[in-house]
Parts: C-alpha cells; structure tokens; sequence
C-alpha cells in the first residue's frame, strides 16, 4: 500500500487530486493538508511515500520547506503543484529536493503522468521544465536570467517577494520568515532595484505578469 499527502488549501484541488492519484494507484491511502502545520503533523505521525504539495499555502509559501519535509521525512517524494509559473519558480524547487514540478493549469492527464513517473522512476519534468532546464545548461545562468525579470532574484528574495505581494508588512514577512525586520528590508530594497520597481503596486503588476498564468 502508497501511502499519499495531499496538501493544498483548496479543497476541491484536494478532491481532484485524490481521484487522480486512486486511478494511479489503486491500493493507496489518502490523508489531506490544508496548511503546512497539518503537513508537519501528518509527516511526524505516519510515513508518506509521495506528497503533492501546493507551495503557496498558509505557513509557508518560501522554497525552504522543501528541505525542511525532507528533514523530518528523507524518502518521501515531493510533487510540487502550484499555480505559480514553472517557468520562474520549477527549477527552484527541483534544485532543493523536489521530484517534480507541474502548473495547475495543465491537464489532469498530465498529473496522472506526473505521479506514475514519480513512483515508478523517481523523478518528473514537463516537456516546458526540461526545456528549461536544459536551456540553463546550455545559455549558462548569466543568459538564462535575462528571459525574465524575476530570475535576477535569489530564493530568498523571491520569498520575501511573494509575502510582499500578498500585502503583507515588513515585519509580518520578518515574523512568517524568522529574520529580522532589518534583514527583511534589506530584501526588500535588493527586490526593488533588481526588478526596477518603485513600490509594492509597482512589484504586484510585475510579479502578476511574469509568475501566474
């Protein structure tokens, strides 16, 4: 028996997702997340062979929780399931321990292809991530950068980005992150002059644009 963790705060995400992964794998046992505190409880209460993971959910939203689910469970397989673009945020996760990478947007045949090739071979890319991944090998990091403002940013930066654009303060960010209020701005102020904006509406239109689809 698969067991399997769905974790997104959408509840008919999780409903869909579940009939995906039952059409899969027959014999698997389903448990639900819809936040990252219920994410912790269930990985240090069972072991959990594969976990479709929304990033963008309450208490968390920042690449670092990749490394921490690993922490907590090494084997478990993370299919990163987002409605951010795969374009800015897959390799970001794919680089920090994910199995895979894969939009909302696409097709529900594609994530049934996305969890077979998980829990068969380990691994999965899209046809767009691989051709991204394989343009970073070839253009080098300095030209794969220039395809998009929002790949100056670091990781770190793109988190704090991605609570400044959800209307959050500094020290809110500082808090959800656990850094200063100091480092926080720092950030903010590196954010600002990489992607060439002014102020928060200014980095709202621009992370719009270029990280949803």
């Amino acid at each position: 028996m698969k067991r399997i963790l769905i974790a997104d705060d959408h509840s008919i995400v999780r409903l869909g997702a579940s009939m995906i992964i039952k059409e899969c794998i027959s014999d698997a046992a389903v448990q639900h997340a819809e936040d990252y505190n219920q994410v912790y409880a269930h990985l240090r209460n069972e072991p959990f062979d594969l976990l479709l993971l929304d990033i963008n959910m309450p208490g968390g939203n920042n690449v670092n929780v990749i490394q921490e689910i690993l922490n907590i469970q090494p084997q478990i397989k993370i299919l990163v399931f987002s409605s951010y673009d795969e374009s800015i945020f897959a390799l970001r996760y794919i680089n920090a321990g994910a199995c895979g990478y894969l939009n909302k947007t696409t097709a529900m045949s594609e994530l049934k292809m996305a969890i077979e090739s998980i829990m068969t071979r380990g691994k999965y890319m899209s046809e767009a991530v691989n051709d991204l991944y394989i343009q970073k090998l070839t253009m080098g990091k300095s030209s794969f950068d220039q395809s998009n403002p929002l790949h100056r940013l670091s990781n770190r930066e793109m988190d704090v980005t991605k609570h400044l654009v959800k209307g959050l303060g500094v020290l809110e960010v500082a808090k959800l992150m656990e850094l200063s209020s100091s480092t926080v701005s720092t950030y903010k102020g590196r954010v600002f002059e990489k992607l060439k904006v002014n102020n928060i509406p200014e980095l709202v239109e621009l992370f719009k644009l270029h990280s949803e689809r």
